[in-house]
């Protein structure tokens, strides 16, 4: 059997090479993960301001709204949307609408009697709508198209959105590329 002997030169209460690298590796770790996660969460979303009523009684003029940039919206979700067609008055402005079609969606205005929009063949609730007829007051039959979304603003008398567009090429559909993001919340 073989004795092997080890020889400690460092002063009593010497921290290793070893052990002090480690000690660096997590502190530096330490600072650098909130800047990191504070990155990440700044880049999933952002924060805009509402300037109309056309959102209204969702959103009002002044209401601020925080949207996550990642997910693609469904039905029934506000997006944050860049105005390409120039509703708006302002071409390049940023818009706040309803998604009330998705890609393939046909979506018709309006149910005979209650004025109503129609997605696939069925009438759609829509309690914050408030207006008297909830699809607009002219009639559309729009399918949405690929890579597209179909919105309007819940004040459907003071809204400017994708019934404008209806006789144009896209039929009023929004660009998925134009999508700024989803709206997660609000405030005002």
């Amino acid at each position: 059997m073989t004795l092997i002997e080890t020889r400690n030169d460092a002063p009593a209460g010497a921290v290793p090479a070893r052990a002090r690298g480690r000690r660096r590796l997590v502190a530096a770790a330490a600072m650098i993960a909130p800047v990191v996660a504070a990155a990440l969460v700044l880049s999933a979303f952002g924060v805009a301001s509402v300037h109309n009523d056309s959102m209204s009684p969702t959103l009002h003029g002044g209401d601020l709204v925080i949207y996550d940039r990642w997910s693609a919206p469904a039905r029934g979700d506000i997006v944050l949307l860049v105005d390409r067609e120039g509703w708006s008055g302002t071409p390049g402005a940023l818009l706040v609408k309803r998604v009330v079609g998705v890609a393939g969606d046909v979506v018709v205005c309006c149910e005979a009697g209650s004025g109503r929009l129609v997605v696939n063949g069925e009438p759609v609730d829509e309690a914050y709508v408030h207006d008297a007829r909830p699809g607009g007051a002219i009639p559309f039959r729009v399918t949405v198209t690929e890579g597209a979304v179909w919105v309007m603003g819940d004040n459907r008398d003071a809204s400017a959105d994708s019934r404008l567009s209806v006789s144009q090429p896209g039929h009023g559909g929004v660009a998925r590329e134009d999508l700024r993001g989803t709206v997660r919340g609000w405030w005002g």
